[in-house]
């Protein structure tokens, strides 16, 4: 080969690795570049008033198809404290874990037959529930959604369920627990619910009675999950604490299969909500 020969390869092989270094650098500042925010009370406080200065028509509404007992009612509306001990972790990528902050928000919201919480642990990680009031009790609601952000890319999972979970009762908890079809946007989940016991714990020094409620998932397919988190609700199916451990393994069409797990306890810091 000649030395014009030579000098060619040189440039396609020096243009090649030009462009792997390119590919590199923006795979680093794009996928690899992952933040973990919190939301600081404020912030949650601010958007509450925002939300709740929308018309009418703007909030989503679940009907109930039974007339509320009086004798149950739900938490006044608002911003509650949580301290919080807890992280998230995915094994792609190099992996990637967000530490959650030492303060979290569940923003309590007027919807419908009850309320909706939405619970901030990250800007990059928040849930939605709804619970309803019902002669029987305070319930959770066959609806609800979930927020992950890793690499500055997101996926809200939407749930439905085919049935609501009776939470808090007048009654003795029995125990028994009950299997819920479900599915996160396309996937199928089928958590189970128990209601364990009713118990005391203490908040900012006061006792308070909870019912202890365990939500708990054991799917032990190619894509498997395995989670426990316990629930503790006041009478008004307000979280007085909250603790859990999952780990799971999902697809991905961009990136592979993936590991996730979460733990956490959090704690109710006081029954007075911000405004």
């Amino acid at each position: 080969m000649g030395r014009r020969g030579v000098r060619r390869r040189i440039i396609v092989a020096t243009a090649v690795l030009v462009a792997l270094a390119a590919t590199a650098f923006i795979v680093r500042q794009v996928w690899l570049n992952d933040t973990a925010r919190g939301v600081d009370a404020d912030e949650a406080v601010q958007r509450f008033r925002d939300q709740t200065t929308l018309p009418a028509t703007t909030e989503r509404v679940i009907s109930s198809s039974t007339t509320a007992a009086p004798s149950f009612t739900t938490a006044e509306p608002g911003v509650y404290r949580y301290a919080t001990v807890g992280e998230e972790h995915i094994d792609v990528l190099g992996g990637a874990q967000h530490d959650y902050p030492a303060e979290t928000t569940i923003t309590v919201t007027k919807s419908g037959c009850g309320v909706q919480f939405r619970w901030d642990l990250l800007r990059e990680r928040y849930e939605e529930y709804h619970l309803c009031v019902t002669p029987e009790g305070i319930e959770l609601a066959p609806l609800g959604a979930y927020y992950h952000e890793f690499f500055q890319h997101g996926m809200r999972e939407e749930m439905t369920c085919d049935r609501a979970v009776l939470l808090v009762t007048g009654q003795p908890a029995s125990g028994a627990g009950q299997q819920l079809a479900c599915m996160l946007n396309d996937r199928p989940w089928a958590p189970t619910w128990k209601v364990l016991e009713r118990t005391i714990l203490q908040v900012a020094g006061t006792d308070v009675e909870a019912t202890h409620v365990r939500m708990s998932v054991e799917d032990a397919d190619q894509y498997w999950e395995h989670a426990v988190a316990d629930w503790w609700f006041d009478n008004h199916g307000m979280p007085v604490k909250m603790t859990s451990h999952k780990e799971s393994k999902s697809s991905s069409d961009l990136i592979g299969d993936v590991v996730y797990s979460e733990t956490y306890t959090v704690e109710l810091a006081s029954f007075t909500p911000l405004q």
